[in-house]
C-alpha cells in the first residue's frame, strides 16, 4: 500500500527535471536574444559567444534527456548573456528599448 501512496511523488519528482530545464532554456533564450539586440556581438564577443555556446549545449542536453545538465548549461548561457548585454550597454551608453 505504501508504494501505491509514494508513486505519485516520484513521478511528480520525475517530471520536474523537463519543466526547470525548459524554464532554464527560455530564460537563458530570452537573455541572449536581449544581449544581441544591445549589440554584444560586437563589444562583448567573448561573453556573447560563451552564451550562445551554452545554449546550444543546452539544447544538445535537453534533446538526450540529460535534463540537469541541460539546466546547468542553461544557467551558464544566462549568466554569460546577462554579462554581454551589460557590456553592451555600457558601451553604447543608451539603454535598450522594450520590446
Amino acid at each position: 500500500m505504501r508504494v501505491l501512496t509514494a508513486l505519485p511523488l516520484v513521478a511528480a519528482l520525475v517530471a520536474c527535471g523537463p519543466i526547470k530545464s525548459t524554464s532554464s532554456l527560455i530564460a537563458a533564450d530570452v537573455e541572449v536574444e536581449a544581449a544581441r539586440a544591445a549589440g554584444a556581438q560586437k563589444t562583448a564577443a567573448y561573453e556573447y559567444t560563451a552564451a550562445e555556446t551554452y545554449l546550444h549545449q543546452a539544447r544538445v542536453m535537453a534533446g538526450y534527456a540529460q535534463y540537469q545538465a541541460s539546466q546547468e548549461y542553461a544557467d551558464k548561457a544566462y549568466k554569460f548573456a546577462q554579462e554581454a548585454k551589460k557590456k553592451a550597454i555600457s558601451s553604447t551608453g543608451k539603454p535598450v528599448e522594450a520590446q
